[in-house]
């Protein structure tokens, strides 16, 4: 099933919207059972963050094509039969899907008991036969719901409100009409337990959902094709190599959307051609080709690569596509680091919070200028922990350590803090927080995702992320520079002005030498903490 791209629009008020058009073959079917004939539109808040928007765009087009190939193959008694106990087992990964899209963030407890409500009395109640309406007591546990007639007349709403076209692709699964209707049956019927256990985690409780344990184990049959799949790859890729939760995150979309357009000939049945076809194709309005080469074609490369080294596949039919970047025209004359005016208009805005009293207004107070004078990257800096500051005899500095989260090269990073951090106060505000995090809550446990495909976004992400809104709604909004990035280019630029040696700042920053031989002798902290003497107060007069 090829998934044709669909363009995300932005209204002026700032709303995100997407048009997809429904084939004049399925139109009827497609209309009787989600109430849509010509066209399915998407809809989002204007809040929304253009990543999230993206992300939302692909989950909605992958599951308007699902419901559409999934119409077809049931006219054409096409898709993959199920026995009775396989279509249990498959609703029993349908339930810890469901559940995981959702258990980090279950906002309201109310939404979900709305949904039960919902889904008990007006999806279920409306359906009952004559002879219970005549006694109810005659029937006290609803066993008239599980009858076929009423089997059949829930099941749109069923599949909608579970969301069964969207898990449908993301297993790579397409059910004959009767699998189709078992399956739908059996996620039915563990529906209000999810919606239950969402509601318990809306309400704080994350202890131990033993439903899962309950369901028998996939055992009859393949899910998938015989022939290994692009998802497959994307799979094993990420068992066996253990990339950063980021990557994972980044790439995800990109083997979703390969999955959908060459679901039908594999991962060894992608020819070199089809590879650029696809690849160039990527390339709209809304994604640059920068971003198609450095994320969609290095995904795909280096995914394929690491297959056919394993033998997996053949060939790797990425290697030689290539896509051009037309060079932009450079109109800012410091490049992507920050000019005086939007580094002055930040830390001024920061210094606003004067006894900042929660993990958000912490972060935003002490991380721009963190970052101002270490160059260190923003998601490092948000992930840093009271314990992570030490005494060295009288020498301050900041671990930056993958104890505490994501860094780069997966190695400990230790920078001494500028002076004119510690003049501001900052061990102050350390020692009020103590060893924990600085710039998030982690007094609860953060809910974990055991689906290595789909990890958890860490606490100290979101506060990254949160902290680049805030600095754009400052009025900070060149495209051509990054709200919190900008700091790495500022603090070089700096650090050459005032003779900082590349070798040194390369080490403070955390860059790579470029050469072998730059390797050797590597700056020590003292060595960093007399180069930054030399960086000066950032002057906000």
């Amino acid at each position: 099933m090829a998934l044709r791209m669909v363009a995300l629009s932005r209204a002026a008020d700032g709303r995100w919207f997407a048009r997809k058009g429904i084939p004049a073959d399925v139109r009827e079917e497609y209309q009787r059972l989600y109430g849509v004939r010509r066209e399915a539109h998407l809809k989002l808040p204007a809040g929304t963050p253009r990543p999230e928007a993206k992300a939302r765009l692909g989950e909605w087009a992958a599951e308007i094509e699902t419901r559409i190939a999934t119409l077809r193959a049931q006219r054409n008694g096409e898709g993959q039969p199920l026995t009775r106990i396989n279509a249990i087992a498959l609703a029993g990964r349908w339930y810890s899907w469901f559940v995981a899209q959702y258990e980090n963030d279950p906002g309201p407890a109310k939404v979900w008991r709305e949904l039960s409500d919902l889904f008990v009395w007006e999806v279920i109640r409306p359906e009952a036969p004559d002879s219970y309406e005549e006694d109810q007591r005659s029937d006290p546990n609803w066993d008239w719901a599980k009858e076929p007639n009423v089997r059949e007349a829930v099941r749109p709403r069923v599949a909608e409100q579970a969301r069964v076209a969207t898990f449908l692709a993301s297993e790579g699964i397409a059910l004959n009409p009767t699998a189709h209707a078992l399956f739908v049956d059996a996620v039915s019927d563990n529906l209000l337990p999810a919606f239950s256990l969402l509601e318990k985690r809306a309400n704080g409780d994350y202890s131990r959902d033993d439903t899962p344990d309950a369901f028998p184990i996939f055992t009859n049959g393949h899910t998938r094709r015989a022939d290994v799949s692009c998802w497959d790859l994307f799979d094993a890729f990420v068992k066996a190599t253990k990339p950063a939760d980021t990557t994972v995150q980044r790439w995800r979309a990109v083997f979703l959307e390969m999955q959908r357009e060459f679901a039908e000939v594999g991962a060894d049945g992608i020819a070199e051609e089809a590879a650029r076809s696809w690849i160039h194709g990527l390339i709209t309005a809304d994604r640059t080709a920068q971003t198609v080469r450095e994320i969609w074609l290095s995904a795909s490369r280096r995914v394929f690569n690491w297959a056919k080294e394993h033998k997996r596949i053949r060939k790797n039919p990425f290697a030689e596509v290539k896509v051009d970047v037309p060079r932009r025209a450079q109109t800012r004359e410091h490049g992507r680091s920050f000019t005086d005016e939007e580094a002055r208009t930040i830390l001024m805005a920061s210094l606003a919070y004067e006894a900042p009293a929660t993990p958000t207004e912490r972060t935003r107070r002490w991380t721009p200028w963190l970052c101002a004078y270490s160059g260190a990257r923003p998601g490092e800096i948000t992930q840093l922990r009271g314990a992570d500051i030490e005494d060295r005899q009288g020498m301050y500095v900041m671990k930056l350590t993958p104890d505490a989260g994501t860094v780069k090269n997966r190695k400990i990073r230790v920078v001494p803090l500028h002076e004119h951090l510690i003049a501001q106060g900052f061990l102050a505000l350390v020692h009020s927080v103590g060893k924990g995090a600085l710039f998030y809550n982690d007094a609860t446990p953060q809910p974990v995702s055991n689906d290595p495909l789909k990890p958890t976004r860490s606490r100290a992400g979101t506060a990254r992320a949160h902290l680049g809104e805030w600095v754009r709604g400052l009025g900070i909004t060149d495209p051509g520079i990054s709200p919190n990035h900008s700091w790495r280019h500022t603090f070089k630029r700096i650090a050459e002005a005032v003779g900082i040696t590349e070798k040194v700042h390369d080490a403070i920053t955390g860059h790579t030498p470029a050469t072998e031989g730059r390797k050797y002798g590597q700056p020590t902290v003292t060595d960093m903490a007399e180069a930054l003497k030399k960086f000066p107060r950032y002057s906000l007069d």
